[in-house]
């Protein structure tokens, strides 16, 4: 008997527990209107666009590519999602004898082909059920009518531009090795060594990583406003001197990837050849946000630390009647506390933010003489600012001069052992004292003059004197 209930008990949770997957999926494939057509097998796919075009996509080890009406690399999110819809299309009703088909808007020729191997079909879509969220369609060769959830047809209603790849370049990102980057009036060239982006072109010097990251980025992601598929002569020859071109290189020079972007726009969108050739519409803004100067590539950090690790920081003034040393101190309270001139609240945590994470906005000179130097005020310097860690007598985590401000320029500064004088954004004065002037004027503490105290003090004691 207690053989018996065990059988009856694991045939009971095999059947309605262990075998409700496959139940399920059966039954689906029942409902299928092409039962056991199994989308990875579809090697083509013919559809009707809904902007009237015939395309043809066909599959190959390295994905979808229309071949009708144009040879083009195809979406391959949209080709995938059109092979699933076809082979997997569930239907909610099926009507065994129907009326004529003309009844549901089926008497067209088929929308969708696709072949698996050997076999071939097609579907016919037809009109929407009057009532739910269904719509009628027909499989060629079979007599019967279908209904099937309206959302499942979305795949399959689809222009020709929503069916081709919208990437201007397709390139891996890790593969580049090295990025030359051309505009009308110059260029760069920038190669890996290593894991560091250096320039060694127009001059030998480190390269911004945030600039080469950024750029490769933007590209990566450069999608088409349109296509241009039968360019005019003077479209065409736009590309004989491009406003901007970018060749991406591999291993061993060869090039993984190669944009031009024509000279004119309609100020909404450029003309761009990107990919194998083909013609693209971007976006004006994209262009506009790509970097055009040699600067704009170059190394600019002066200084990056962690806050946290900020313990103590120094400030310089030199005058030619005062010289001026300000020692601030982090407290066991975690207030900053300087001498011999104490700090207005909050001044010393945003200049600490500001500098350690500091870049330049531009460079002004590779060096300077010490007479150059004096007149931007950087011989001596208007102020010195350095920032050190807890450890006694460990190296500052940043150490920069500051100068004059130029109008139109901005805060002429260097960094500690660095001959390059850089430009710092010129609303940094309102964060980092750059003289002996501006220290007192915005960032020394206030206090009420003693004097006006004891006044005050005095006319208190007196209203207490008459209310007695």
């Amino acid at each position: 008997m207690t053989v018996a209930v065990a059988a009856l008990g694991a045939f009971v949770w095999f059947w309605e527990v262990g075998g409700a997957d496959e139940r399920a999926a059966a039954e689906l494939t029942e409902k299928e209107v092409f039962p056991d057509l199994v989308p990875a097998d579809l090697s083509a796919l013919v559809l009707q666009t809904t902007d009237e075009q015939s395309v043809r996509l066909e599959r190959a080890a390295e994905g979808w590519t229309l071949r009708e009406p144009i040879e083009f690399p195809a979406d391959a999110s949209a080709a995938d999602a059109l092979a699933n819809a076809v082979a997997d299309l569930v239907t909610e009703s099926v009507f065994d004898d129907p009326e004529p088909r003309e009844s549901y808007g089926l008497a067209g020729d088929p929308d969708v082909r696709a072949t698996a191997g050997e076999r071939e079909v097609a579907l016919i879509l037809g009109d929407p059920v009057p009532t739910g969220g269904n719509s009628y369609v027909a499989a060629e060769g079979d007599a019967r009518v279908f209904s099937v959830a309206t959302h499942r047809l979305g795949a399959m209603r689809k222009s020709l531009a929503e069916l081709r790849d919208s990437r201007v370049l397709d390139f891996d990102l890790d593969a580049v090795r090295a990025v030359e980057v051309r505009w009308q009036d110059g260029g760069v060239g920038i190669a890996k060594q290593g894991d560091i982006w250096r320039l060694h072109k127009p001059l030998d010097a480190e390269a911004d990583e945030s600039a080469v990251s950024g750029l490769l980025s933007d590209l990566r992601f450069l999608r088409a406003e349109g296509y241009l598929d039968a360019p005019d002569d003077a479209q065409q020859a736009a590309f004989d001197s491009p406003a901007y071109r970018v060749i991406l290189h591999g291993e061993q020079d060869a090039i993984l990837a190669d944009l031009q972007i024509a000279g004119a726009g309609d100020g909404t969108n450029r003309i761009a050849k990107g990919r194998d050739g083909h013609l693209y519409e971007i976006a004006q803004s994209r262009f506009d946000d790509l970097p055009r100067t040699v600067v704009a590539f170059r190394f600019k950090e002066l200084s990056r630390f962690e806050v946290n690790d900020a313990a103590r920081f120094e400030l310089t003034f030199r005058e030619a009647d005062e010289d001026l040393t300000i020692q601030a101190r982090l407290t066991e309270q975690g207030a900053w506390e300087a001498q011999p001139e104490a700090l207005a609240p909050g001044k010393a945590s945003r200049l600490l933010s500001e500098l350690s994470t500091l870049e330049a906005v531009g460079i002004a000179a590779e060096s300077m003489g010490e007479e150059e130097l004096a007149g931007m005020g950087l011989a001596p310097a208007g102020a010195v600012l350095r920032v050190y860690p807890a450890e006694e007598g460990g190296e500052p985590l940043a150490e920069l001069s500051l100068g004059r401000i130029e109008p139109g320029r901005g805060i002429a500064a260097q960094r500690a052992g660095d001959p390059i004088v850089y430009w710092l954004d010129a609303s940094l004065s309102e964060h980092l004292p750059v003289d002996l002037e501006a220290w007192r004027a915005r960032f020394l503490a206030t206090q009420e003059p003693a004097e006006d105290l004891g006044e005050a003090e005095g006319e208190v004691a007196e209203e207490g004197a008459e209310e007695d």
